[in-house]
């Protein structure tokens, strides 16, 4: 039931994220949350926007368009966020 090409896509993202997370140095890394949170946080806007603008009239491919930006931003912003915890762990440990 799903697009294998859109799973291929999702899953080749999601590897970049992890690989850019852990070689990207620190100062870059913790500006790419920032502009992922705020992409999230545009991400919700526009899906509240469709929600109460009349979400009956909505096309339902436009709330999956929707729901589908919110779940890459978030995903995104995980990973991102979670680069930053594994350099911060590491850093303690050698400490």
């Amino acid at each position: 039931m799903y697009d294998r090409d859109d799973f291929d896509s999702i899953a080749t993202a999601i590897a970049a994220w992890q690989l850019a997370a852990q070689q990207m140095p620190l100062p870059d890394l913790t500006a790419m949350v920032a502009s992922c949170q705020n992409d999230l946080a545009n991400s919700l806007n526009a899906f509240n926007d469709l929600c109460g603008n009349r979400a009956d009239h909505v096309p339902a491919d436009t709330f999956a368009t929707a729901i589908g930006a919110i779940a890459r931003q978030a995903t995104a912003t995980a990973i991102f966020t979670l680069g930053i915890s594994q350099r911060v762990y590491l850093a303690a440990q050698q400490n």
